[in-house]
């Protein structure tokens, strides 16, 4: 297991606030916070399991701490798995809920902590300690429900009418580098093998380095059906380096900085508003893939009100029997 710079010091935070929970039970929520931010620091960038256990556990140790010696039932750490399930459910189980799907999963957790932690404060008051701790915890999950309610409405609503590019059209060609640097052009595999592209929203997402796993761990079968797996993103070379050496990936990761590929296919976003999101100057591209035949006929298009099919590439298998 690869433990990364922020998490690893988020995890000896949190070992600190374990150690420090009984004699010092104020400091151990401080230490706690510490590791709880830590840990998010990088989740995008990583989304492991030493991530997720860290932040959850990191969480839960604040709660304890509010709640130590449990002379009455634990508010506070009911209130923070509330928080961390809504700050990581969505991550975790990306594959089901995808970019829109279950928009519901993180007002609600946000409001059932909220309302846990104002009844441990009015039933069992504890000062401004009750009330100030856990307020860095819950302005964070309030901005992060904001994004995530206003990343559906853009992705839905600029995918409404579909993509510019659809099944039976010719793909439109391109010429862009890899992560060596190497150009690559789509109609140089016409004849010889089919093509997935993948569209990414850059190495800053968290949604994007699962769906390159899940693509990762189905190579053998996209090889067996002599298919080239091309994901496209916004960053430059050096970037999609580090992500294709980070995620072990087989396949390319080709360069789109200015993102014209991605407006060709109508998979780009010029006008984006998100916190969450790095900032690109062109905007940012779309979720979405499109499988395309050694003719260059576009033979399938994930769908654009599901921004996150993409993931499940078990969706593509059976239009990829028929290609041979």
């Amino acid at each position: 297991m690869k433990i990364h710079l922020f998490t690893g010091i988020g995890f000896i935070f949190f070992l600190t606030a374990v150690a420090l929970l009984i004699p010092y039970p104020l400091v151990s929520e401080v230490y706690g916070l510490l590791a709880f931010f830590f840990g998010m620091k990088e989740l995008a960038k990583y989304t492991s399991a030493f991530q997720f256990l860290t932040i959850s556990a990191a969480a839960l140790i604040i709660g304890i701490g509010m709640d130590w010696p449990f002379e009455h039932f634990p508010f506070f750490t009911l209130a923070f798995f509330f928080a961390a399930t809504g700050s990581l459910a969505r991550i975790l189980f990306f594959r089901t809920f995808g970019y829109t799907q279950y928009a519901w999963l993180e007002p609600v957790s946000l409001l059932l902590a909220f309302s846990v932690y104002l009844l441990g404060n009015l039933l069992f008051p504890q000062g401004w300690k009750g009330w100030v701790v856990p307020l860095p915890v819950g302005v964070f999950l309030g901005v992060y429900v904001g994004g995530i309610w206003k990343d559906k409405m853009q992705l839905l609503g600029f995918t409404k009418g579909g993509y510019k590019i659809a099944i039976g059209a010719k793909a439109p060609d391109f010429s862009l580098p890899d992560q060596d640097g190497h150009m690559i052009n789509l109609e140089s595999f016409q004849g010889d093998r089919h093509l997935l592209l993948v569209f990414v929203r850059g190495d800053w997402c968290p949604g994007c380095h699962m769906m390159l796993r899940t693509y990762q761990k189905e190579a053998a079968k996209f090889r067996s059906k002599n298919i080239f797996v091309l994901a496209i993103g916004p960053d430059p070379i050096g970037i999609n380096r580090e992500m294709v050496e980070k995620l072990n990936l087989d396949f390319k990761v080709l360069s789109d900085e200015k993102q014209r590929t991605a407006m060709i296919y109508g998979v780009q976003l010029d006008k984006y508003d998100n916190d969450f999101a790095e900032k690109y100057e062109e905007g940012i591209p779309l979720p979405a893939s499109f499988l395309v035949d050694k003719t260059g006929v576009v033979r399938y298009v994930s769908r654009p009100d599901k921004v996150g099919e993409f993931l499940d590439p078990r969706t593509i298998f059976p239009i990829i029997e028929n290609l041979n």
